[in-house]
């Protein structure tokens, strides 16, 4: 996998939840408290949630660890940072640029355009 900044995330190339997660992970998607690993295809794949019961379906397929303890969070727990990602933001690499371009610009091809 190719260098990242991690300060931002991790870009995930397949996104979506696995198919064998519970269906309310289909509909919901990830979930603060989720513990798992990014897989060489680019996948998250969550091995199991703190904040959620020892008896809940997700952790069925791999279990939780020794001495697992749910962690019960407060709404004063969760912080939302509503402007961090907002529209117009260039999130970007030092190996890739941003060009704004003015939309009165053409494109015009001389010869024989390509088919």
């Amino acid at each position: 996998m190719a260098q990242v900044d991690k300060s931002r995330g991790f870009p995930l190339w397949a996104p979506e939840p696995d198919g064998r997660l519970p269906e309310d992970y289909h509909r919901t998607g990830l979930k603060i408290g989720d513990v798992g690993i990014v897989t060489q295809y680019g996948a998250f794949d969550v091995l199991f949630n703190i904040c959620l019961p020892e008896n809940h379906p997700i952790h069925r397929s791999h279990g939780v660890p020794p001495n697992f303890r749910q962690v019960i969070l407060n709404r004063q727990d969760i912080h939302e940072f509503p402007f961090a990602d907002t529209k117009g933001l260039v999130l970007a690499t030092q190996s890739v640029s941003h060009r704004t371009v003015p939309s009165s610009l053409s494109t015009s091809t001389s010869g024989n355009p390509a088919a």
